[in-house]
């Protein structure tokens, strides 16, 4: 009896337990018979032959492959440093399981032999403008390639564009230069207002009634300070167009500013 016993726990233990598997949410499962591929299988409790079945598990999530440190050479024969990544997914399990061994090395060599021929075909300036662009071309020219082993490139991006030492400084001179000029021009500019504006207020000038009102402001502002003597030095044209009634405008403003002394 216990012979018998045994023998069924050794059959429940060799044939019955293995036949059952479960596939989670994020695989898929090859089920291997006799070398080829049978079936695919997705989510839940499924069954097998024992000892004639095997299983090949896939992870369908989405994989990311690093591209750290990438040297290329850009058109105006810059070097520089890229950092990128890489977004992939799996969508046909069977024929990437018959097409690639190692997928994601694959994926990883072929990116970034990719980067560098991508990054030859713009300068500098346009490289850092256009880095948008740059991961699209990156992610489609891979996305050619690795579609036939069943692999979807979802996203391709570039995380940092470094320059060399010596590079680096070179541009923080020229930017410094470009800041200069611009401050140089601002400052021309304004200047050329101002000549304008000057010219615009002397030919007002040209109006009596406007050169007294301008001497009147002015003896008023500084004759306010009482502890000085001001002697105002003016051009007999001003006094010709400042007329009779400005100078004793002037005079009123004097006396008015200077109180008599109560004995």
């Amino acid at each position: 009896m216990w012979f018998w016993l045994g023998a069924i726990l050794v059959v429940v233990a060799v044939f019955i337990i293995p036949a059952f598997y479960v596939v989670p949410q994020w695989e898929k499962a090859a089920v291997i018979r006799f070398g080829s591929i049978e079936k695919i299988v997705g989510t839940g409790l499924h069954v097998r032959i024992p000892l004639v079945d095997s299983l090949l598990r896939v992870d369908i999530r989405t994989q990311t492959i690093d591209l750290m440190g990438q040297q290329a050479i850009t058109k105006d024969n810059i070097r520089v440093i890229i950092d990128a990544v890489v977004f992939m997914q799996i969508e046909n399990p069977e024929k990437l399981i018959l097409t690639i061994q190692d997928y994601r090395n694959a994926v990883s060599k072929y990116a970034q032999s990719a980067i560098r021929n991508i990054i030859g075909y713009y300068d500098l300036d346009a490289l850092l403008e256009h880095r948008e662009e740059v991961a699209l071309r990156l992610k489609e020219e891979i996305d050619l390639l690795v579609k036939d082993w069943g692999i979807d490139i979802t996203r391709a991006g570039l995380q940092d564009i470094s320059l060399p030492a010596d590079m680096k400084r070179a541009f923080a001179v020229q930017a410094e230069a470009e800041r200069e000029s611009r401050a140089t021009q601002i400052m021309a500019n304004a200047e050329l207002l101002a000549s304008v504006k000057l010219k615009q207020a002397a030919e007002n000038m040209t109006d009596p009634n406007a050169m007294q009102l301008r001497i009147l402001s002015t003896i008023n502002d500084i004759s306010k300070d009482q502890s000085n003597t001001i002697i105002l030095a003016l051009p007999l044209e001003t006094l010709r167009s400042a007329g009779i009634s400005g100078v004793a405008a002037m005079a009123s403003i004097q006396n008015k500013n200077y109180p008599k002394k109560v004995e």
